[in-house]
């Protein structure tokens, strides 16, 4: 885990060096360009015509875009075992007081086999090149289980846990060459590398207890997705991705409900940038 997290941390820190040396690249680029400009213009303009038009309708503008993105998380949650054995602990007493007392037997709803989250984001992006970008982004994480059991005088009692996150990423885009891999012409597929944090304010609550989880300054996990651009519409894009990610929580409470767990797992998201 800490290699793939330094291996993540790592390809971040290139995408920066590429960027500085994109800048420098244009610059040169430039200069190049204003001398040859009078005598390749028109050759320019007849060889590749209608073909630049179509490259450039898929390109992303350099400069800074802002992005928003919704989507869904299967999570990966190790520690759910621990809520449903709760759950029946408290059954089990129902249970008994039934057998002692008598009335109408206990009944029990079982929490869900999968934890489901919709995640929402928030970020900016620096386009620095045709092929790479550096983005930061936030957002928020929120899964809720909840179930209902009833007791010996059929009264209902409401039992849930409740996943919260607030994670921080930095992310490396490096787009994938038309060339390599295209579906039409006017699309084409990106590798997306994030870095995460989780924010103050992450936790775990029940019907048990709570924990909080601690801020890592060194990260809390990390994400590798593939992107889609599938469609555009003067300067806004729309992007499909499916990734996975991981991120792990700890709390250093004592009395916290658990100590660890995690909340990666398989993401399909839909993002809009402009």
């Amino acid at each position: 885990m800490n290699f793939v997290k330094a291996f993540t941390f790592l390809l971040l820190c290139f995408g920066i060096a590429v960027a500085d040396a994109d800048t420098a690249a244009v610059a040169i680029a430039d200069t190049n360009t204003v001398i040859a400009a009078d005598t390749a213009v028109a050759d320019t303009a007849i060889v590749i015509g209608a073909d630049t038009i179509a490259v450039d309708s898929v390109k992303i503008k350099p400069g800074l875009h802002f992005f928003a993105s919704v989507g869904a998380q299967f999570i990966d949650f190790n520690k759910r075992l621990k809520f449903v054995a709760l759950l029946d602990t408290q059954y089990v007493e129902y249970m008994d007081d039934w057998t002692v007392s008598g009335g109408i037997i206990p009944i029990k709803q079982e929490f869900q086999t999968v934890n489901l989250a919709f995640p929402l984001t928030f970020g900016i992006l620096w386009q620095f090149s045709d092929m790479h970008s550096l983005g930061l982004g936030g957002g928020i994480l929120y899964n809720s289980e909840s179930v209902i059991l009833t007791d010996k005088d059929s009264r209902t009692h409401n039992f849930r846990y409740v996943l919260l996150a607030y994670p921080l990423f930095a992310e490396y885009r490096l787009q994938i060459s038309p060339d390599l891999i295209s579906l039409r012409e006017s699309d084409y597929f990106s590798l997306f590398f994030r870095y995460y944090w989780l924010l103050p304010g992450t936790e775990i609550y029940s019907s048990w207890g709570r924990a909080d989880a601690d801020f890592d300054p060194l990260g809390s996990g990390y994400g590798i997705f593939l992107g889609y651009c599938f469609a555009q519409w003067y300067g806004l894009s729309m992007w499909g991705e499916l990734g996975y990610l991981t991120l792990d929580v700890k709390s250093s409470d004592k009395n916290a409900i658990l100590d660890s767990w995690n909340l990666g797992g398989i993401s399909v998201l839909v993002r809009l940038m402009f």
